[in-house]
């Protein structure tokens, strides 16, 4: 969007202002889904949760040049809704990580995941022009949109919630990734007084705090 939004407010006659109302409508949505997906996560697993979200996400993103047109309300509240299903991703991926990946190994994964997602925004603001300069702003949400239906498909044949629910694991297999990855049951009261008595914990916030709002800022903000 940060991208396409150029020739959108070129098209539409968008104010600076509306641009930014835009551009934020996204974390509206984001904003909702981050604890009701981790609730959400716990009780049918980080698989189906992590497909609804990308399925969901896909369609608001092929969907937005046709809200766009009918009107600025409309593009307003799927932008929203797509804000919805990005915001089960990260609790749903570190669902998942904790039931797979060992103790001493997550960090390394979680790691090389996120990596992945800075590759993802790399490739979609190296090729975004491109597909505006042939095929017009709408390709970018037609093309990306679409990969999400590609995606769906592998994931629901090949990825598992829990070791325990993959066939094709051996079981001398199953057991070492379930002995390593300590698995506990649900907390069922979370020690928040706890938790945000801790000095490293306020220097995580705080940390993550200005990392996003650094990232996110030069991503809405930095082509124009």
């Amino acid at each position: 969007m940060s991208i396409a939004i150029l020739p959108m407010s070129t098209e539409f006659s968008w104010s600076p202002t509306t641009v930014g109302l835009i551009q934020s409508s996204f974390f509206w949505g984001y904003l909702l889904t981050q604890i009701v997906g981790g609730i959400w996560i716990d009780t049918v697993g980080g698989k189906l949760v992590l497909a609804f979200g990308v399925v969901w996400w896909s369609i608001a993103t092929v969907l937005t040049p046709v809200v766009a047109k009918i009107g600025l309300p409309f593009l307003l509240l799927f932008r929203a809704f797509m804000g919805i299903g990005e915001g089960v991703a990260m609790p749903a991926m570190n669902n998942i990580l904790s039931k797979w990946v060992p103790v001493v190994e997550r960090s390394k994964s979680l790691a090389l995941i996120y990596s992945g997602m800075y590759l993802g925004l790399v490739t979609g603001l190296a090729f975004s022009p491109f597909f505006i300069h042939k095929f017009g702003w709408p390709s970018v949400f037609f093309s990306f949109g679409s990969l999400g239906t590609v995606w769906f498909a592998v994931w629901l044949n090949k990825a598992h919630s829990i070791p325990l629910e993959d066939p094709e694991l051996r079981p001398h297999e199953k057991k070492l990734i379930v002995t390593k990855c300590v698995s506990k049951e649900p907390i069922k009261i979370i020690p928040w007084s706890s938790i945000l008595s801790k000095p490293p914990v306020w220097a995580l916030i705080l940390s993550h705090f200005c990392h996003n709002w650094g990232i996110f800022i030069l991503l809405t903000w930095m082509p124009t």
